[in-house]
Parts: C-alpha cells; structure tokens; sequence
C-alpha cells in the first residue's frame, strides 16, 4: 500500500478521521516502512485525500464527467507513457550527480533519494487528473490493463524507479498507439462499473484497507482458512504442498525448504525465481537452495530404503536370496506330502483299486494337440507302460484296473514333464491331472485324502504359478535355472503380473526368517529401481548430486501403481509417500505449461536498466552513463535480492 498521502494529510494537519484510523492500524501492524514515513511529498504533487470511507465508494459519475474524465486518462496515459520516463531518466542523472558529490553514492538512503528525485520529476511530465471520473478511469487502467507507468500520481506507488525503466523498452516502440488504444476500454470499464473503479483509486491512495496480497504468505494462508473466501482458492492447494514437503521421511525444512513458488505455483512467482536463479551472485541463494532441495529428495529415497532393513543390494545377490528361500520351503512341503503317502501307504490305502476312464476321455480330447503339446504323447506312452490304459484293434485307449500307488506314480510322471512356466503345457497338465483326480476321488481312505489336500497344496503354490514356476525351474533337457539370478528383481518386480507377485510373496512370507529378508531385498531393490529410473547417471549439479527428472520420477511411479503393485509392494502408506515424493519433484523442478513473468524479472530488469544507461537513448556522456548503470544495478540487486531472501521464506512478493 501507497502511505505517501496519508502521511502527508497527517503532517498538514488535515487527515480525515476515517482514514487517521487506517493509518494508525497499519503503524500497529508494521507495514508502513519508517523510510516510508521520512518522504516528503512535493507541494505541486500533493493532492488531498478525498474523505472515501472503505464502505463506501463515491458518488456515481455523471455522463458529462465520464466523458471528461475518460480525456484525463488518455492524456495521463499519453504524457505517462513519453514524457514520463524522460522526466524520470533527468531526476536520475541529477540525483545521482547529487550523491556522487555528497559522497554519500552506494549507501540505501542514496539510493532512496535517487529514486525520490526520479520520481518527482518524471511527475512534473505527467498528467494527473483532476476529476473523480478521470481518478477512476486511470485506477482501472492500472488495475485490468497494466500498462499504467508508474510515475502516475495517484495510482502508482511512488519510489517505482525500477518498475518504470522495466516498461521503459517497449515504450520506445510504441508507445502512443498502446495508450490511446487501453484508454476506450478503460473507460468503458468504468462506466460499467464505476465502484471498481473507485475501490482501485481508494487502494491505492490508501483510503481502504490493503488486499490479502500486502500480508506475508504465512498469514494470508490461516485468515483464508478461517474466512474460507473464494478469493483464496489457491490457498488450500499451497498450505496442502506445505504438508507434503514436512511430512515426508526427511522433512523439507530449513535449508531445504520450498520456495514460494514451489508452494503457490505461482506463474510470475515461478518465472522470477527461474530467471534470477540465472544471475552469478545475486541469484546464489535459489541456486542452493535448489541444491538443498535435490539431496534432499535422494535422502528420502534412502530414508524409504532403510525401512525394510535390506541386505542384499546388488541384482544376483537379491535374486540368489530369493532362489535359496524357495528351494528350502519347496523341500520342507514336499517332505510333508511324501511322509503323507508314506502313511497312506503303510496302512493299505494305496493298495485300493481305481480305473482311470476319465483320463482315457481326456487325451482323446487332448489328440489334436498332440504335435503342439510334448506332454500329452508322452503321458500316453507312460499310461500305457504302467497298464492304466491299453490301446485296442482301433488305437483307442481303454482303462485297466490299477492301484492307486499306480496311479499316483502316473501323476507325478505328469508333474515331471510338464513345463509349468509355459501357458499351454500348464493347462494342459492341470487338465490331465483333474482327470486322474476325478478317477481316484473317494478312494483310499482318509489316510490318502490327507495326502491328496497336501499335495494339491503343494501343487497350487509352486506348480500352478508361472512365476514361482520359473524361478524354480530349469531349461528342458539342461540344468541350467530358468531365470537367471541376476534377472530374478525384474521378473518378480518389473514384468510379473501383480497376482503372481502377490503369491510368490505369500510363499516367501512362510519361508521363515530367510524368504522374509528376501521380501524386504525385493522391496529395496524396488525402491532403489525407481530412484536409479528419476537420477541422471551422468550430469550432476555444483554439489554434486545427480540431476533429477520429475517426468521420468512420475512415469516410473505411475508404471508401478497402474495394477496396484506399488501398494502391494508397500502398503498404502509408504505407496503415498512414493506418490507424494512423485509429486515434489514436480512441485520442485518444473513449472505450470505457459507459465509468464507478470512482473519484472532480474533478467528484464537488466535489460531494461541498459536500455535507459546507454548514451544513445539519454545523450548523456559516458562518465555518466557508467555511473547511471552503477546506481541501478545496486537499486536493481538491492530489491531482487530482497525478493528472493521473501521467496526462500516462502513469500510471494512483486516487484
């Protein structure tokens, strides 16, 4: 907010109560600067406040003073716009002679009378309206189209030598046509909306109280939660980033703490924050901070990583825990099925006669496979060999008479050949042995059921699934594994369907205390696959981290959730985390698509500042020129620095 006038009313004696009560309000809250309160405003400059409560916005214009007042804002526009920053360009060159010869050139209070004299003067070549309409009309310009110079007395804030010089480029281009053509829908705002207008002049003259914007991020943030307006609709989303980043393993605080552009997402936030990081001392605050933010991020990726307590890290060593967990639970349930049949044997049960008629119907069915399928030729000759079936004069198989010790060697004859990673020979041998198990249903005894449930068991958890199968089995006709050890990671955790993963971690859960570590391996091992997958595994930044992509960090995650593996994997609560991790490096190292600099950035700032200093533009010697330049790049550094040191905390501000 703009207190120059209040100051002054209150200095001459003549402050309206209303507004007394405002300016004292803002002394108790600290936002009238104390340099702020030393100006001195010029007696050609000065305009007395009108006595506008913050209830109320002024009488309605009348027609004839829309009219004049809409002819006071094209030429307070027009003379703003050239004369302006000609007048601001003099009272640099005179002030900055002033201070060079007081000696005082490079101190804050110089550079505040530098400013000052700059702005009196680009004052005197502008147009101030006299009119309320005319007041009005130029506040909406400033406030919808936001081409107003800033030298404007009654709307813009005094002190704005940097905002001038930033405008001061596209000025020299064109200019008049620019002005003249935001005047007409200027004042058609404001004779459809004359209160706007009014409210903007009444801000601005600091006759109504300061928007949500003039208060620190951290208070906008609690009084728009506990008004709830719907003027803070980005608040929610800011104070939701703000739990995130402190909520994860490694909090993001101190030096690693968002930015407030991280936070808001705000375009002109985000876009200043970019560009000064550009700049080679001023900006070597983001640049850490920036850095801060990177380890950060990898100390949350090993943070996740601690949790199960891994042992094993590289690929073999993870994939030979696992083999070495699975091969000891496959041989303690295959000791219990034999000790079952072996009971069953000893009390007679496997002696009971059976015929296998439902297994003859089924490699009839099965015959047309028979050149696809190996299994079903050589189930057939070794039915035949143990007598179960006998082919007649037409080859077709008929069932014999046979105990069930024949035929339970006939079944594990099936288990035996049948490659139970492959699809087809899978279904093939589940088929056949459904056969057999339909002739031999109710026989033998509860000695036999006993160990028929054991071995169907047996079955189900490492037969009947393709990935377990795998990691088990080997190539047919060799001794050589299946799956390599060193593949065994991606098997299980990149390319396995979920519900296979989800089995092979209920049998590794019931090895005992081996397959659990290698549950946990697995899980590290996932973790560590999705950082390696986000991390450059060349560029690093000045610290040396290595760079990060938030794309390749979201894809990798989202990959992972899609069939719910990643929840399977870890749980819903450290699954969010994964998703939320996701989500910060988006929030930390890319900005919205289109984003724009509404407002100077450093970058612009320099151009513009060597815009006015050259000899060309300003006809002045080089002596002076050089010494312009020094000034505002110390005015210049002096108020970006002061943004930045704002962004670190977690403050929007404006130039």
């Amino acid at each position: 907010m703009d207190f120059e006038l209040l100051l002054e009313a209150e200095r001459r004696g003549i402050l309206p109560p209303e507004q007394a009560g405002l300016l004292q309000e803002a002394r108790r809250r600290g936002l009238v600067p104390q340099a702020q309160q030393a100006v001195q405003v010029s007696p050609e400059r000065y305009v007395a406040p009108p006595a506008i409560s913050p209830a109320q916005a002024g009488p309605v214009p009348s027609v004839g003073d829309r009219v004049v007042g809409a002819g006071e804002t094209a030429l307070s526009l027009l003379t703003g716009a050239v004369g302006g920053p000609l007048g601001m360009i003099q009272g640099t060159g005179a002030g900055l002679a002033r201070e060079i010869l007081s000696g005082q050139f490079g101190t804050p209070a110089a550079a505040q009378r530098i400013e000052q004299a700059a702005t009196e003067q680009a004052a005197r070549f502008t147009y101030a309206p006299r009119t309320q309409a005319g007041r009005e009309m130029l506040g909406a310009v400033g406030e919808a189209a936001q081409v107003l110079p800033p030298v404007l007395p009654v709307v813009a804030a005094p002190g704005a030598v940097l905002q001038a010089a930033g405008q001061a480029a596209p000025i020299v281009q064109a200019t008049t046509q620019r002005a003249v053509t935001a005047a007409a829908p200027a004042a058609m705002a404001v004779v459809q909306a004359p209160a706007r207008g009014a409210r903007a002049v009444g801000r601005a003259a600091g006759l109504l109280p300061a928007e949500p914007a003039a208060l620190d991020t951290v208070s906008q943030t609690s009084a728009a939660l506990q008004r709830g307006s719907a003027g803070a609709a980005g608040v929610p989303m800011a104070a939701e980033r703000a739990a995130r980043f402190e909520m994860m393993p490694v909090p993001y605080t101190g030096p690693a703490a968002p930015t407030a552009g991280m936070l808001t997402r705000n375009f002109a936030q985000l876009q200043f924050e970019k560009e000064a990081a550009k700049l080679p001392e001023v900006g070597a605050p983001l640049r850490e901070r920036s850095e801060n933010l990177t380890a950060n991020t990898i100390r949350n990726f090993d943070a996740l990583i601690d949790l199960p307590n891994p042992v094993a890290a590289d690929p073999r060593s993870i994939g030979m825990g696992v083999d070495r967990a699975l091969v000891n639970r496959v041989e303690v349930e295959r000791r219990k099925v034999r000790n079952a049949y072996d009971k069953a044997e000893a009390e007679g049960a496997m002696q009971a006669p059976v015929e296998l008629a439902p297994l003859a119907q089924q490699l009839a069915n099965l015959s047309s496979l028979e050149g696809l399928v190996p299994t079903i030729p050589a189930v057939r000759r070794e039915a035949v060999r143990l007598g179960a079936l006998v082919p007649d004069e037409n080859g077709n198989l008929v069932p014999q008479q046979i105990d069930l010790k024949t035929s339970e060697t006939l079944r594990q004859f099936v288990n035996a050949n049948t490659d139970w990673a492959d699809r087809r020979e899978a279904l093939v041998g589940r088929q056949i042995n459904a056969s057999i198990d339909a002739a031999t249903e109710g026989a033998g005894g509860e000695a036999y059921r006993a160990a028929r449930k054991l071995r169907e068991r047996f079955a189900n958890e490492f037969e009947n699934v393709g990935l377990t199968a795998k990691l088990l089995g080997t190539k047919r006709g060799t001794d050589e594994r299946q799956v390599a050890f060193g593949d065994v990671f991606d098997k299980v955790i990149i390319s396995s369907p979920v519900e296979e993963m989800n089995k092979l971690r209920s049998t590794l859960l019931r090895s005992g205390p081996e397959g659990q570590q290698a549950w946990s391996d697995l899980k590290a091992g996932g973790i560590r696959f999705i950082k390696d997958a986000s991390l450059s595994p060349s560029q690093r930044d000045a610290s040396g981290n290595p760079l990060l992509s938030p794309d390749k960090l979201q894809r990798t995650v989202r990959t992972l959730d899609q069939d719910g593996k990643l929840e399977a994997l870890y749980g819903k609560r450290q699954a969010q985390v994964l998703r939320d991790l996701a989500d910060i490096a988006t929030d930390i190292y890319t900005a919205p698509p289109g984003a724009i600099n509404t407002s100077n950035t450093a970058s612009a700032l320099m151009i513009a500042m060597d815009t006015i200093g050259t000899a060309a533009f300003t006809g002045m010697p080089a002596p002076a020129v050089t010494a312009l330049r020094e000034a505002s790049k110390y005015v210049r550094n002096r108020k970006t620095r002061a943004r930045i040191e704002a962004a670190l905390r977690g403050q929007v501000t404006s130039d």
